[in-house]
Formats: structure tokens, sequence, C-alpha cells
């Protein structure tokens, strides 16, 4: 095992990345109920954390749990057939009707439990490798990827259940007293989230030298959404601007719809605005998304599922310029069907999503998971900047401008026939729509547009005009597992989310 993973570091190769990953979960029981623990564990503890091998094979496997759970759309379709511009199909159809289902709800129990499995992971990394002997600035970087990765966990788990119960320390023991945690709020668990990610800017690397690891600029940018969320914004607006400024990371340039494979493609390693993404192989640790985006006749060698399409009538789509070349690139227009025919699609049709495309090879893909790019940052500014300023800047307006620019294939940072001005949105909230409406295309089908909608308080406004859909409020946060509520004794009825 050690020697696997010294080898594997030391290359660049995808398909070695994703086996390094693998690596870290033969070392975790992964598909356990995060409340049981087999009692070998508490065993293997004492002979395992001595070397830093053995740190790194322990951070390699916080990485599974959730990197597991993004790699499909049962986690984050969740999220798509309940937007604005999605439509889900099958098991997902419910989700766009604004109901939890059984079938809904077993896939964010399932989320629940991936989360939960990371963070026991990161935390039996945080308490495991402080003793071991290596070098301080060494170990401080492992322990700021544990504490970036929980953080990301109790990222998605705060902004998807509220608060939630708050575990430190690994759970080692299948007694009572292990696994109680009472249900924390969500201001602290965001607490936790900024003081893990505090420490990770501190001691992360600038730039790691495996591509799918963090660096404290992806600990900058998390920090920077973290404050957005919870609407601090100077330290939004502040975060976002050292991430921009660190001249770490730039938009890759695109002239061509196609272009834009250089960044979602299949055989994509990284590219100059990648700050954090979860990596896949076709041969090894493959994604499903494409396939779960991919119409069935097509090309995909087992069809593909078609789990959700658009309506062009939906205004996010209506009214997006089909200049844009985020909208050729991400709105199918024509593709191959199994004997190779090329099939045109019509106007009127429902519009299937293409950012993620890998045919041929199913069900396992080779395209990333962005969790953040350059344009978050950008966007954050712009956004969080307005918002202090009460109305735009200039500066927000450049900003926004360069992620526009670079979607109708212009120069991200020279002025184009595109470009927004300090009039064309003069207020706060108009130009704060604009930030929105940015966000929307440029980050299509990458879940993030649901949170967007949350957080800004236009989510049942927005999909009545969409879907004509009412949007109840139970469902603005998922069920908390029956497995947790029945066996966490800190738990009583009254933690459960309303409706549930």
């Amino acid at each position: 095992m050690k020697k696997l993973i010294f080898n594997i570091f030391n290359l660049s190769d995808k398909k070695k990345i994703i086996v390094a990953l693998f690596a870290g979960f033969l070392l975790t029981a992964c598909g356990d109920d995060m409340l049981r623990e087999d009692p070998k564990d508490r065993l293997a503890t004492v002979n395992f954390y001595k070397t830093k091998a053995d740190a790194q094979a322990a951070i390699d496997a916080i990485y599974q749990p959730i990197r597991s759970t993004y790699s499909g759309t049962d986690w984050g379709g969740q999220f798509t057939g309940a937007e604005d511009y999605a439509m889900g199909t099958g098991i997902y159809l419910p989700l766009s009707q604004y109901v939890m289902n059984s079938s809904a709800i077993a896939r964010t129990d399932a989320a629940w439990r991936a989360f939960y499995q990371t963070i026991r992971n990161a935390n039996m990394a945080l308490k495991y490798i402080p003793p071991i002997a290596m070098d301080e600035t060494e170990k401080n970087a492992f322990l700021g990827e544990a504490r970036f990765l929980r953080a990301l966990a109790y990222r998605d788990l705060v902004r998807s259940w509220g608060g939630v119960p708050l575990r430190t320390e690994p759970t080692e023991s299948l007694g009572a007293s292990a696994i109680s945690a009472e249900r924390a709020s969500a201001a602290d668990v965001y607490n936790l989230i900024i003081e893990d990610l505090k420490f990770a800017e501190t001691h992360l690397p600038n730039k790691q030298a495996l591509a799918g690891k963090p660096s404290k600029w992806a600990a900058k940018t998390m920090l920077a959404d973290i404050y957005l969320y919870t609407e601090k914004w100077p330290e939004a607006r502040d975060k976002a601007d050292e991430v921009i400024k660190s001249g770490a990371y730039a938009l890759v340039p695109v002239t061509q719809p196609n272009d834009f494979e250089l960044i979602f493609g299949p055989t994509a390693l990284t590219s100059t605005e990648d700050v954090f993404s979860f990596k896949y192989s076709r041969s090894l640790g493959g994604s499903q998304i494409a396939q779960q985006y991919s119409m069935s006749n097509s090309a995909y060698s087992s069809g593909g599922y078609g789990s959700f399409y658009g309506l062009p009538t939906f205004p996010l789509l209506r009214d997006w310029d089909k200049n844009d070349l985020r909208y050729k690139f991400n709105i199918y227009t024509s593709y191959p069907t199994k004997s190779g025919t090329i099939v045109q699609t019509s106007p009127d049709q429902p519009l299937l999503f293409g950012k993620f495309k890998d045919a041929g090879f199913a069900p396992s893909h080779g395209n990333d998971f962005p969790i953040y790019r350059y344009p978050d940052a950008l966007l954050i500014y712009a956004e969080a900047a307005n918002q202090v300023n009460n109305g735009p800047t200039a500066l927000a307006v450049e900003r926004l401008n360069m992620v526009r620019r670079r979607g109708y294939g212009y120069n991200p940072t020279s002025p184009s026939p595109v470009d927004y001005t300090l009039s064309t949105a003069p207020t706060a909230q108009a130009f704060r729509n604009l930030v929105l409406q940015e966000r929307a295309y440029e980050f299509l089908c990458e879940f993030k547009r649901w949170f967007d909608l949350v957080r800004t308080k236009t989510v049942k406004q927005v999909i009545k005009a969409a879907k004509g859909t009412d949007v109840t409020d139970n469902f603005l946060l998922f069920p908390i597992p029956k497995v947790e509520m029945d066996n966490n004794p800190a738990l009583g009825p009254e933690d459960q989310n309303p409706g549930y």
C-alpha cells in the first residue's frame, strides 16, 4: 500500500491520480452505516499511523465517500431537477414537482451517510497524524487538507439540512456516547467550516503537485463562497479578491463552443481555471454524470439516461442569448445516434444538457466535476462588492464582464461588444440580478443554481414563474435520516426538519 501511494503520487497521469484516491479507499470501511464502526478499526490505529506514507494514505481515504457522491447525479440531481431551467425524468420527476418521496429520501440519506463518512475519516486523520514524526510544514499541509475536506462535507450538509450534529472527533466505538451528538445550529456549523478553512488557507501550499488536491487558494475560494452564502459581504469580497489578485488562475480562452471541452471534457486533466474539482477516469473510478445527462438513443455504448431536460419556454433558457457560446456548448442542438445518424433538435423540443460529454464510454466517464473554478472568485467578488457598496463598482462590473466576455468567445481582459457598464444596471438589486443570471449560465449543471435561489430568498418566486409550481417550505431542507434519528441518543423528534 505505501509503495503504491508513493509511486503514484510522483506521476501526473490522470488514471494514476484516480488510483491514488482509490488506494485511500482501501483504508476505510466504505458503505457502512456512518453510525457503525468495525471494532477492528480501533486496533488498526495502533499499528498504522507511524510514517509520512501512513499520513498520506489517511488523507487519501477522506476523498472516497464524498468523491463517490459527486460521481453521478444521485446527489446533484436532487438540485438539477428542482432548478428553474430543468425537469427531471423517472426517479427525478418528483423533484421537479417539489415532492420528497421515498426514492428521493433514500438518495439524500445516502448522501448524509457519505458526508459523515468523509467527516469521520477526516477526524481520524486530524487525531492520528499530529503524533507522527515528520516535517512540520508537510504535517500541517496534511491537516489543512483534512480540514478543507471536512469543511466541504459540512458545507453540503448545512446547506441541505440546516443545522446538523457536529462531530469533530472520530467515532471509534459502538457505544451510545460515541455516536451521541446534539443537533447544532446552522450558525455553529458555519463557524466550524470557517475555522477549518482559515487553518487550511494558512497551511495548504500555493500549488499542489497533484491535480485534484486543494491549495490555499481553493481554501480561500470556499471561504469566500461561505461568506457569500452567509451574507458576510466585506469578507466575501476581500477573500475573493485575494484569489483573483494571486495570479494563480486565468480563464481558459474560448473562441468556439467545443473549446469548453478544455475545461469539462473527459480527457482534461486540469486547466488554468480549475480551483478544486473531483477527478475521474474512464478506466478506473469513472463518473456517470455524462451518461445521466445524455439522451437514451445517443452514441453512448449502453445508452444515456436522459435524466434531465429543459423547456424552451423556461425563462432562463428562453432569454439566454443564442450567440453566447455557452448556450451552444451546454444545450444539444444535434447528437449522433448509435447508428451514427446525426439528429438535429428543433427549437420547440425539450432541450438536453451537454456540458459533460463522453460518448462511447459508459458507464465510466472521465469528466471531472468542478467544485470551484476561477469564475467563482470573479462572480463572488462582483456580487459581494455590489452589496457592500449598495450598488455596482467599476471593478465589480469589470469582473462580471470578464466571465461574460469569455462566454461569448472574446478576450476576457479586453473591452468587448457584450460588456455591461455602470449604467446597465445602476442599482444594487439590478446589478445583483445580472450577476445571478451570469452565475446561472456559467455554472449550468454544476449544482449551484438551487443554492443561489435559496440564499437570495427568490426560490419560490422564480420557480413559480418558470414552472407554475409552488415550492413549500419543507422542500427547502432535506429530512434527517431515520437511522440518525433512531441511533443518535442526543436527538429527539423535535430535531427533525419540519414536514417530515
